[in-house]
C-alpha cells in the first residue's frame, strides 16, 4: 500500500500544471499625465529608454508568452519612481511579482551602464558655450556653466552604523548631489555620502569639485542654493554659507 502511495505522489508530480499568462497592459496607451505620474518621465524619454534597453532585456527563453523589455524597463521605473510594492506594480503592469524581482536588477543595471552616455559635465569650452548662454537667457548669469544642490534621499536606519546617515532634520537619507544645466539636464550625479554631510563636503571630495579647484573649466562659475558663489578657476576656492 505504501509503495502504491509513493507511487500516486509520483506521478501527480510529474503532471504539468497548466500555465497562466495575463495579458500585458500597454502602458503607453495612457495619457502623458499618467505616464509622468507613475514613471517620473515623459512618453519621448521612455519611449527611446525602452528602445534603448531592448536587445539587453529581450528574452531568451522558449516559452510561447515572455515578458515585452518594455514592460519590464517600465515595471522597474515605476518601483523605482513609487516604491509600490512589487505584486501591486504587477497588478497593473500585468506580470507577476516573482517576474519583476528576477528582472528589477538587470535593468537598474542597463540604466546604469547608459549613465555617462547621457550625464556629462562640460569641461571644455565647446560644452560651455550653449550652457552658458542658456543660463544667461533665463537670469542674466554670466559665465555661469552649472547649477548646483542637494537633496536627501529618505532610507532605512542601515546597520550597524546609523548615525552618519541621520540628517539635519532627524531622519536616515543619503545626501545626492546634482548639477544641472539651464535646460534641466544633468550634468552631475554624486549619491555616495551619507545624509549627515555638508553639501559643502560633498562637493569638495566629488569629482567635479577636484577638477574646478584645479582648474579644470576656465574661469567658469556654478551656482546653488546653498552656495554662495563658486569660482572655477584655479586662483580662488569655493565660497559656502
Amino acid at each position: 500500500m505504501a509503495q502504491l502511495l509513493l507511487l500516486e505522489q509520483i506521478a501527480d508530480r510529474a503532471l504539468r500544471r497548466e500555465r497562466l499568462y495575463r495579458d500585458h497592459l500597454d502602458l503607453f496607451a495612457e495619457s502623458d499625465e499618467f505616464l509622468i505620474g507613475r514613471f517620473r518621465l515623459p512618453r519621448p524619454v521612455l519611449l527611446d529608454l525602452c528602445n534603448t534597453l531592448e536587445p539587453a532585456l529581450r528574452s531568451r527563453t522558449r516559452r510561447s508568452n515572455p515578458v515585452p523589455p518594455h514592460v519590464q524597463v517600465l515595471s522597474a521605473l515605476g518601483f523605482l519612481a513609487t516604491g509600490t510594492f512589487q505584486r501591486e506594480l504587477g497588478d497593473r503592469v500585468g506580470i507577476s511579482q516573482p517576474s519583476i524581482s528576477r528582472s528589477l536588477q538587470r535593468e537598474v543595471n542597463g540604466i546604469v551602464q547608459l549613465v555617462p552616455e547621457y550625464i556629462r559635465f562640460p569641461y571644455s569650452e565647446m560644452e560651455q558655450i550653449p550652457v552658458k548662454r542658456a543660463f544667461y537667457a533665463i537670469a542674466g548669469l554670466p559665465n555661469t556653466i552649472g547649477a548646483l544642490d542637494c537633496t536627501h534621499v529618505h532610507i532605512k536606519a542601515p546597520s550597524p552604523d546609523p548615525f552618519p546617515y541621520l540628517n539635519r532634520k532627524r531622519y536616515h537619507s543619503i545626501n545626492v548631489q546634482i548639477i544641472c544645466d539651464g535646460q534641466y539636464h544633468l550634468l552631475n550625479v554624486v549619491s555616495r555620502f551619507p545624509g549627515g554631510a555638508h553639501d559643502s563636503y560633498i562637493f569638495s571630495n566629488s569629482a567635479v569639485g577636484v577638477h574646478l579647484e584645479q582648474g579644470d573649466a576656465g574661469d567658469s562659475w556654478l551656482v546653488g542654493k546653498y552656495l554662495c558663489e563658486i569660482d572655477c578657476s584655479s586662483n580662488s576656492r569655493p565660497l559656502f554659507f
